[in-house]
C-alpha cells in the first residue's frame, strides 16, 4: 500500500505542536514552583511564629481553627504544585522518547531503527507524541488549578488570622 502524502503543513503543524507544549509544560512548572516556595514560606512562617500548640485546640477561638485551616489548605497547596512539578512518564516506546531509544542495546541498533522506519510511521509517532505531551501537559495544569485555589484560600485564611490575633 502506497503511503499518502505528508505535506509541508502538517510537518510544520508537528513542529509547532510540540514547541507549543513544551512551553505550556515549562511555564506549568516554572508557576508550580514559585507557588510552592511562597506557600512553603507561609506554612514556615505559621509554624514557626506559632509553633504547633494550636494543633491542640485547647481554647477554641476563630484564630484557634483558622490556623489548622490555613495550613492544611496551604500545604494541600504545596502539595499539589509539587505534583505538577513532578515528571509525567509517558509511554517509553517507539523512537522518540529517552527511555524507548535508552533501551536498544546499541546506538547501531537505534540507527537501524530509525532508518528502517517509514517516513508515515515518524510522522504517525510523533503525532502520539505530541498527544502524550498535551495529556501530560492537561494534567499539571489540573494539579496547578488544584494548587492556586488550595492557596489563595488558604491565604485568605492566614489573613484572617492575623486580623484577629
Amino acid at each position: 500500500m502506497p503511503e499518502p502524502p505528508r505535506l509541508q503543513h502538517h510537518e510544520k503543524f508537528i513542529s509547532f505542536e510540540h514547541a507549543y507544549l513544551l512551553a505550556y509544560m515549562q511555564l506549568a512548572d516554572a508557576k508550580a514552583a514559585v507557588f510552592m516556595a511562597i506557600t512553603s514560606g507561609a506554612i514556615a512562617y505559621i509554624v514557626g511564629h506559632y509553633g504547633l500548640a494550636w494543633v491542640n485546640l485547647q481554647h477554641i477561638r476563630l484564630h484557634l481553627i483558622l490556623l489548622p485551616v490555613s495550613t492544611g489548605l496551604l500545604t494541600f497547596g504545596a502539595g499539589s504544585a509539587f505534583s505538577v512539578i513532578v515528571p509525567r512518564i509517558g509511554d517509553a516506546n517507539g523512537i522518540i522518547h529517552f527511555r524507548a531509544v535508552a533501551k536498544r542495546t546499541s546506538a547501531k541498533q537505534f540507527a537501524s531503527d530509525v532508518l528502517g522506519t517509514s517516513e508515515t510511521e515518524m510522522f504517525e509517532e510523533q503525532m502520539a507524541y505530541c498527544y502524550e505531551l498535551a495529556r501530560i501537559c492537561a494534567r499539571k495544569y489540573r494539579w496547578l488549578d488544584r494548587s492556586l485555589f488550595a492557596g489563595v484560600l488558604g491565604y485568605a485564611a492566614f489573613l484572617v488570622t492575623l486580623v484577629f490575633l
